[in-house]
């Protein structure tokens, strides 16, 4: 009877700390085609379909020091990870775009090029500790 309440507590403590570790992980993004010093760098991590576009798990703002950066990106739950950046040339906070929706700032996602943007569908990956690479489009 010991053993098996020493094993089944062990069992709980195991399942407890993999679920602690899990859910709050870090991705590392690769950014390219950069503009150094030409206005901040703006990101937002995502962890579901729900929260896409709406509820960002993570955000950043960061100086861009060179035309590709590598960041982590913390704070991050369940098994993918959808991140949209945009350079924000003139630092109004905000993706400008052209009377026809398209952006005339230099943008990107993770995934799948998205024809109308990118949707969650298209924007996420695993989240599995392998480099997520966004080049931005100009």
């Amino acid at each position: 009877m010991k053993n098996s309440l020493t094993l089944a507590t062990a069992t709980v403590a195991l399942l407890s700390f993999a679920a602690l570790t899990h859910a709050h992980d870090c991705a590392t993004v690769e950014v390219q085609n950069l503009h150094p010093t030409q206005g901040p760098l703006m990101l937002a991590a995502y962890s579901d379909a729900a929260s896409f576009r709406k509820n960002a798990a993570s955000q950043l703002q960061l100086a861009v020091t060179g035309e590709t950066m590598v960041l982590q990106v913390c704070g991050l739950t369940g098994d993918a990870v959808a991140v949209t950046l945009y350079q924000d040339l003139n630092g109004n906070g905000k993706l400008d775009a052209n009377p026809f929706g398209m952006p005339t700032e230099p943008w990107g996602a993770s995934g799948k090029p998205a024809p109308m943007g990118p949707s969650w569908d298209s924007a996420q990956v695993p989240l599995d500790r392998s480099t997520i690479v966004v080049r931005l489009a100009k």
